[in-house]
């Protein structure tokens, strides 16, 4: 199916949806009723209670967004605590009761109906070199749902048996003639639904475009990958999308994972030189290169983080940035992209560059991360082939992860290469992790 097909259907259902919602969320739940009473609650505990996310930039100010939530039904939802950052969150106002808690608010409810007002300063910057991962100019924003909303705890109490589940939307009021992108199912012009399976308040979540903006699209491997160019972005989207036709699939099943949508956000100065993943989204400055002269993919390291299913540990850093940044060459390699002899000389790149005779579980330095890390990992996807007599890989490893979800920590990463080879390798683990003792690339014996 081509990509404007696609997204016509999409389009399609969430119309149909819109007009219909309520009444098919009750026929579908009538109908279940004597087939399957667990998925008649859970129709019953989406129709719990109703948040509505409105977001305004106005013409006089479009360095802040006034943010507004409006909920309904609210009976079960004692009191939320918000966190944030006082430096660009000010001006709360709302129903019920708000009471200064550190580090943030906490929010009495007092339902069933209640909303919140707020003002937030949407620039904000990044690293040393004053660069913005959050950036409001005078025809655009690209921002991020982070740099909108505070983190929100839920205090809430089950009544009628039933866990409490919202109907959550997204919608900007924009200056005349702006567009929106988000990694959201549209439900029309500036409006998007909200759905985090499992979660009592569906949040936004991911990287919003707003503004003066160029949009493409391409289906690939049942994907809508959705491109969102800001003005001065050169990304070459063509190419793009023949990159990643044939690295994406292999990254979807590595990771045991098919999304329907994504999105990228391709912005210049003054934004971050680099890229930064979010849900089902990620930012990659306009000047970032497909490949890089040492042939790993900045586009490929990112679509490793937007599509994984766990979270590093704090000792974890080198396993999440080593493995996206190994896959982001390997992919290629298993593509056709990347022969042999430049495979050779990326590992060479990693080795020259790398960051040695330090422990990786204790570095957050990008030359550990992303040269040191990554070469470890080949040099473990060797080991663990050798020791199975090639029947697993460093893939199994990540898949078994992927399968368990939650944490991953640097002891969970070697219990889980145990259990894929059968050997843990303490040895190997000892002198190139612990002690960060160059990997020699010829060195493929077991230890």
């Amino acid at each position: 199916m081509s990509g404007r097909r696609h997204n016509d259907v999409l389009r399609r259902r969430a119309a149909a949806r819109t007009a219909h919602g309520a009444a098919l969320v009750l026929l579908a739940c009538v109908a279940v009723i004597t087939v399957d009473a667990g998925h008649a609650r859970r129709c019953a505990a989406r129709e719990t209670f109703s948040i509505d996310y409105v977001v305004t930039i106005d013409d006089r100010d479009r360095s802040v967004a006034r943010v507004r939530w409006d909920l309904a039904g609210i009976d079960e939802i004692n009191a939320l605590t918000l966190h944030f950052s006082a430096a660009r969150f000010r001006d709360f106002e709302g129903t019920g009761t708000l009471e200064v808690v550190p580090g943030g608010l906490k929010w009495l409810l007092k339902g069933p109906y209640a909303h919140l007002t707020y003002r937030v300063t949407i620039d904000n910057i990044r690293g040393q070199h004053q660069r913005y991962d959050s950036y409001a100019g005078p025809t655009w924003i690209v921002t991020r749902a982070r740099a909108l909303f505070p983190q929100v705890d839920v205090d809430w109490s089950a009544r009628n048996g039933g866990t409490p589940t919202s109907r959550a939307r997204l919608q900007f009021r924009l200056p005349a003639g702006w567009r929106s992108a988000a990694a959201l199912e549209s439900l029309g012009p500036h409006l998007f639904r909200l759905e985090q399976p499992g979660k009592v308040l569906d949040r936004p979540r991911g990287w919003f475009a707003l503004g003066d903006l160029r949009t493409e699209r391409e289906d690939i491997d049942g994907t809508l990958l959705q491109v969102v160019r800001m003005p001065g972005s050169t990304l070459d989207t063509k190419a793009l999308f023949r990159f990643l036709d044939g690295t994406l699939p292999a990254l979807q099943r590595l990771l045991a994972t098919t999304v329907p949508q994504l999105l990228l956000v391709s912005a210049p100065d003054p934004m971050w030189h680099g890229g930064i993943s979010g849900e089902r989204s990620f930012f990659m400055h306009a000047d970032r290169p497909l490949r890089t002269p040492d042939h790993t993919s900045p586009y490929l390291h990112e679509l490793f983080h937007v599509l994984q299913d766990y979270k590093p540990a704090a000792d974890a850093d080198w396993i999440e940035e080593g493995l996206a940044e190994y896959y982001s060459l390997e992919l290629q390699r298993r593509a056709g992209l990347v022969d042999g002899p430049a495979f050779a000389r990326a590992l060479g790149y990693f080795q020259r560059y790398g960051m040695w005779n330090v422990n990786l579980t204790q570095q957050h330095d990008n030359a550990a991360t992303n040269n040191s890390a990554p070469l470890v990992m080949y040099a473990l996807d060797q080991r663990i082939q050798r020791a199975t007599a090639g029947k697993a890989r460093l893939d199994d490893v990540v898949q078994l992860l992927v399968r368990n979800g939650g944490t991953v920590d640097t002891r969970r990463f070697r219990d889980a290469i145990k259990a894929v080879s059968g050997k843990a390798f303490p040895k190997f683990f000892e002198r190139h992790v612990v002690h960060g003792t160059p990997v020699a690339l010829g060195d493929a014996v077991d230890r």
